[in-house]
Parts: structure tokens; sequence; C-alpha cells
């Protein structure tokens, strides 16, 4: 019966070491890490979509200013060039010319006004880009620390099986199939010694005349107990 015991422990250490897997810290630390990496990602995007809207609106006024200098560029050859030789037309061309520097200054002072809402994004944006960084490392190095443990207790695991197989050449397959069928509802004591006069098992005290069955039996005997269902080992 010692071999059913030492196959009832490596259950015992098996079940240990799986919930011991299932829930290792390393794995939330793991997952906390990507957590954090992930949101990095999410605020990097939106920063960059921010900027990119102000890059166009930047470009686009600057397409226009560069219009509104060609566009002077022009008048000022008409203006001084000799071909304008009427007064009235010269003074048209001077007050279109102040209305387009006016605009241009306008302009000027939107992409003005963009280029400072763009310093601050980014520097944003490359302090984003130094904690991803950073993060990537933590999550390397969380992974390989995961890994790591989760290698020693699948080396573990298999010790355990190895003891495991070794007792059950000692364990007859009838008592084995009585153990197994015990296990799910019993867990780690489906069997258990008799001590004194009682199952180790029970909650409650054996009945005398239970007590007195089991005292008559061989030492080393495997028998249930009537009380609570157990494999009892006088």
């Amino acid at each position: 019966m010692e071999s059913l015991f030492a196959v009832q422990d490596e259950d015992v250490v098996r079940g240990q070491l799986e919930h011991r897997r299932a829930n290792l810290p390393e794995r939330a630390s793991l997952v906390a890490a990507e957590a954090a990496r992930a949101a990095t990602v999410v605020e990097v995007e939106r920063v960059g979509l921010e900027r990119l809207d102000h890059v166009r609106r930047q470009h686009r006024y600057e397409g226009e200013v560069a219009a509104v200098e060609a566009r002077l560029a022009d008048l000022d050859e008409k203006l001084y060039g000799g071909a304008i030789t009427s007064p009235k037309e010269a003074t048209s061309l001077q007050t279109e010319m102040g209305h387009l520097g006016k605009r241009q200054d306008d302009l000027e002072g939107q992409v003005l006004e963009i280029m400072e809402i763009l310093e601050p994004l980014d520097g944003e944006l490359v302090t984003l880009t130094a904690t991803g960084e950073t993060q990537d490392s933590s999550i390397a190095a969380a992974r390989t620390i995961l890994d790591e443990t989760e290698a020693e207790i699948v080396d573990e695991l298999a010790a355990s099986a190895e003891r495991r197989t070794a007792a059950l050449a000692d364990v007859p397959e009838d008592v084995l199939g009585r153990y197994e069928k015990g296990r799910p509802m019993f867990g780690s004591s489906a069997v258990v010694r008799f001590s004194g006069s009682d199952c180790s098992g029970c909650p409650y005290s054996m009945p005398a005349m239970e007590a007195d069955r089991v005292k008559s039996m061989a030492a080393g005997s495997l028998t249930d107990c009537s009380e609570c269902g157990r494999l009892v080992v006088r």
C-alpha cells in the first residue's frame, strides 16, 4: 500500500505544479507589460494622427503662401515693369497687392501657429518612442523569465511522472481503479490510513462496530470507509 500512497503523493505534486503553472506571477507580469506597451502604441497612434492633421494644414497654408507670393511677383512685375501706364490701373494693382500682402501675413501666421503646436507633439512622440523601447525590453525580459520558470515546472512534472510510473508498478490494477474512482471526489485524501480507531479522512468518528471491523483486518489491508467512502489502509 505504500506504493499507492506514493502514487497519491505524486498526483498531489502534479496538481500543485499545474496550478502553479496556470497562476504564475511571471505570466501576470508579462501580461501587464504587454498591456502597457499596447497602451503606448495607442497613444503613439493618437498623437501621430493629431500631428498629421496639423502637418496637412501647414502644407495647405504653405501652398497658399506660395500662390500668393507668385501672384505678388506677377503684380510687381506689371506695376514696375513699365507695362502699366494708367494711374487708375496702377492704383488697382497696388490695392490688390495690399490685400495679398495682408493675406500672406495671415497665412504665415497660421503656419507659425501650427509649428508651435507641432513642437510639443514631436517631443511627445520622442518620449513615447523611448518609452516603447523600454517597454519592449521589459516584455522580452518578462517573457524570458516566464519561459525559464515554465521550463522548470515542466521538468518537475516530468520527474513526478517518472516517480508515479515507478510506484504504479507495485499497485494492483483493481486497487488503482478504486483509487482513481475516488480521486475526483476526495483529491489528495482518496486513500488514507486507519489511525487509532478512526479513518483519518473522516470528519466524524467511526462507529465502534466499523472500527472493530477495520482493526480485525491484517496490517496493510485496503477497505472502504463506510462513513466517508475513502479507501482506508489498515
